[in-house]
């Protein structure tokens, strides 16, 4: 195609990705929405990796798709997440974890309107990644209203660029009490220190919270800054989306708690050690995201996913418990009991729902939670 014709196409395809949007009740703001339309998401995405999901719904990088691939622009102008990156794992070269991606459109539009930005709003994105989002707050605002960052430098530099291509420059460099709103293209366990410092009192912060690489428990968390600036208060939200975990390094994919790597015979070991119980309480229990979401916050220091009908979970201290129909395996320190204690204190709470919640940031950063009552 001609560029002509290429810019006709993207268009095309950008207006009815945004039709599509707001007849899924998205982008009532119309300014955002022709900031959707007018912001090609191919030139932040020239390419992405394709994934392969096996029958157990584990998913595999299965090549790259670019601009000469016939599936690329139905891709880019849809309203999925495009893996963009990969990063190994620290201690394990031959891994590979998510560590980028062009967000789902629609969830883009559902976290800044959350943020209720209007002209004159400045506001500080966190985790630039490819640079479509931080170019949709820069055709929503102006680009002296936009601040990005990014903890990996190459991803910086290639949207930093690939933003100066349609003439949008934000700031990269973040400044003390600048910002009304403070937003994450990414997820947290805690809400960083730097962003108290960065925001003006009054200041919304709007965030994903949930545990490192975790993608069964979380929630949005929207704070506001103390009048003196030293913390902030505010609720969670139902998480219309999740992020990949924030990296501690650029390096490193953060793959959520390392586990020590063990030999057959400690292997064997383990397996002659466990220990078998009944429980009361059964692994359902986690089904409930807003009790995974507590316990993460009681019990920071394990780690539990959910598969095939079972839960388990894991510590630092090599502890590790499984619960199914055949009732508690476990290893070390009694992992369930723990469960079984914050589940009592969660009924007695009455099971309030997320949206109850208080959450109170400190100027360190550290949440707390705070059931109703």
């Amino acid at each position: 195609m001609t560029a002509a014709e290429v810019d006709q196409e993207w268009r095309r395809r950008a207006s009815e990705l945004v039709a599509s949007l707001r007849r899924g009740g998205r982008l009532s703001d119309e300014r955002l929405a022709v900031a959707f339309g007018e912001v090609p998401r191919h030139v932040f995405v020239p390419e992405f990796l394709r994934l392969e999901v096996d029958s157990e719904g584990f998913a595999a990088v299965d090549g790259m798709v670019d601009a000469a691939s016939a599936e690329y622009l139905d891709a880019v102008y849809s309203d999925q997440a495009l893996m963009t990156q990969t990063k190994p794992v620290r201690g394990q070269p031959e891994s590979f974890v998510w560590s980028s991606s062009s967000s789902m459109p629609s969830v883009m539009a559902d976290m800044i309107e959350e943020l209720e930005i209007v002209p004159g709003t400045t506001v500080l994105e966190s985790g630039t990644g490819t640079g479509y989002n931080a170019a949709i707050l820069c055709r929503l605002l102006g680009d002296e209203a936009v601040t990005t960052v990014e903890i990996d430098p190459e991803l910086r530099r290639t949207a930093v660029e690939r933003m100066a291509t349609l003439g949008y420059r934000p700031s990269t460099e973040p400044v003390v009490d600048g910002y009304d709103r403070i937003l994450a293209t990414h997820a947290v366990d805690d809400i960083p220190a730097d962003w108290i410092v960065w925001g003006k009192p009054g200041a919304v912060i709007l965030t994903d919270l949930r545990p490192p690489s975790n993608t069964q428990v979380g929630a949005w968390a929207k704070l506001v800054i103390d009048a003196d600036g030293n913390g902030a208060s505010g609720r969670l939200m139902a998480p219309r989306g999740y992020f990949m975990s924030a990296r501690k390094v650029p390096e490193y994919a953060d793959d959520g708690q390392s586990l020590p790597e063990l030999t057959l015979e400690e292997h064997q070991q383990r397996a002659e050690s466990m220990t078998v119980r009944e429980s009361a309480l059964a692994g359902e229990v986690f089904d409930d995201e807003a009790f995974g979401l507590y316990f993460w916050r009681r019990q920071p220091g394990v780690w539990f996913w959910q598969y095939d009908g079972e839960i388990t979970l894991s510590s630092d201290d090599g502890s590790w418990a499984q619960v199914g129909k055949d009732g508690v395996r476990m290893l070390g320190r009694d992992l369930w009991a723990e469960v079984e204690q914050v589940f009592a204190d969660w009924q007695q709470a009455g099971r309030p729902p997320i949206t109850e919640w208080t959450v109170r940031c400190a100027a360190d950063g550290r949440l707390t939670i705070e059931l109703p009552g």
